[in-house]
């Protein structure tokens, strides 16, 4: 908390000691009207002091968010309680709040979206008020208020104090990004194939179980015993691959070193939907993210089936920065590869390690 006293031109110090001079000499000199008009000047001023050295050490805030998270252009709201513990009312008090970007979270209100929020009140003595504040998340990650001023004066509205808030003081709000849906059914389709096909890139093919039509797979799937019984073509039908884990591998650093891609809102965005479907599925999903954590370690999150999930990658995904650290693609995939769950199949989302490093690995996004 920082304190700003912002006196008007009268009550300046230097203003303040002529007029007490003034008033020495027009005491000495018997102009008892002088006398009275300096007297009454520095007592307004005392008076005004001692009311707001008193009030803004009385006052105090606090901010109640019933939700934890919310997601891009999604509205959440919060509640702000300021309290009042003084024996003496407050007046016209007056509240403002600013957010660091209109391009981070806003204020919504009926008249728009607005950076900056700022409400006036009025706090009788001993009591308390509480109101709501609307919100809109507009990018990803954790933001926060980079101010919040409280502006209070006296009820001869002579003075005015500021009281400023650091914004480590302040709350924070986690934006999550969007979740969207798939639209890609070839993805689909090769994401569930040891599921419910038998032409899956993935299947075990020493547990031979019969025939089925021909559906352009590989040469060395075409049964040709059966092909030139039938005389048409068929193909191998083999024994579903057991298993439900996939390890997921995001890059978002591009061709460069240290460059990251201008698409890497997307490859997030869509890192949530490949997560979001292989869950509901019942799979076991592993994240592996191009991002050093605090301790410059890959961020990781392990398999699990837990309800939870979801949620903590989500979560683990609105806390990349843009302006964090990142590995080179060829460490990422190094040290993630070797790494990984040795029973998972590897997808990669973003940009793809070189060619010897990308086997039993599917390109999913580039």
């Amino acid at each position: 908390m920082k304190l700003h006293k912002e006196p008007p031109f009268f009550f300046a110090p230097m203003v303040l000691l002529l007029n007490g001079i003034l008033l020495i000499i027009s005491s000495f000199a018997g102009y008892s009207f002088l006398v009275f008009l300096f007297f009454l000047v520095l007592s307004m001023a005392l008076c005004s002091r001692i009311y707001l050295n008193i009030q803004y050490k009385k006052l105090s805030w606090i901010v109640k968010k019933y939700h934890d998270a919310s997601s891009i252009d999604e509205t959440f709201t919060c509640h702000i309680e300021v309290r009042n513990d003084s024996a003496l009312p407050l007046y016209r008090l007056k509240l403002n709040i600013e957010t660091r970007s209109d391009r981070e979270l806003v204020f919504t209100s009926s008249k728009g979206e607005k950076s900056i929020y700022s409400l006036f009140l009025d706090l009788p003595a001993k009591s308390q008020k509480t109101f709501t504040v609307s919100l809109k998340g507009k990018s990803r990650g954790i933001h926060r208020w980079s101010n919040l001023e409280l502006l209070l004066g006296d009820p001869m509205f002579l003075q005015t104090y500021r009281v400023e808030y650091r914004e480590v003081e302040l709350p924070s709000f986690k934006i999550l990004p969007r979740i969207g849906e798939i639209h890609d059914m070839k993805l689909k389709s090769m994401l569930q194939g040891f599921r419910q096909a038998n032409t899956s890139l993935f299947l075990d093919e020493t547990s031979i179980i019969g025939t089925k039509d021909y559906e352009n797979e590989s040469f060395r799937h075409i049964h040709w015993l059966a092909t030139a019984k039938e005389n048409r073509l068929l193909a191998k039908k083999y024994q579903k691959v057991h298993g439900d884990a996939y390890s997921i591998f995001l890059n978002m650093v591009g061709t460069g070193q240290f460059h990251l891609r201008k698409d890497m809102e997307e490859l997030i965005e869509y890192t949530v939907s490949v997560c979001l479907y292989l869950i509901k599925e019942g799979c076991k999903v592993e994240l592996w993210v191009n991002y050093a954590t605090e301790h410059h370690e890959i961020m990781r999150l392990k398999n699990d089936l837990d309800r939870t999930q979801l949620r903590r990658l989500i979560e683990t995904l609105a806390l990349i920065d843009p302006n964090g650290r990142y590995f080179s693609t060829e460490h990422f995939f190094h040290h993630s590869q070797k790494g990984k769950d040795k029973r998972s199949l590897g997808l990669i989302i973003g940009t793809p390690p070189e060619p010897a490093r990308r086997r039993e690995l599917l390109h999913i996004k580039r």
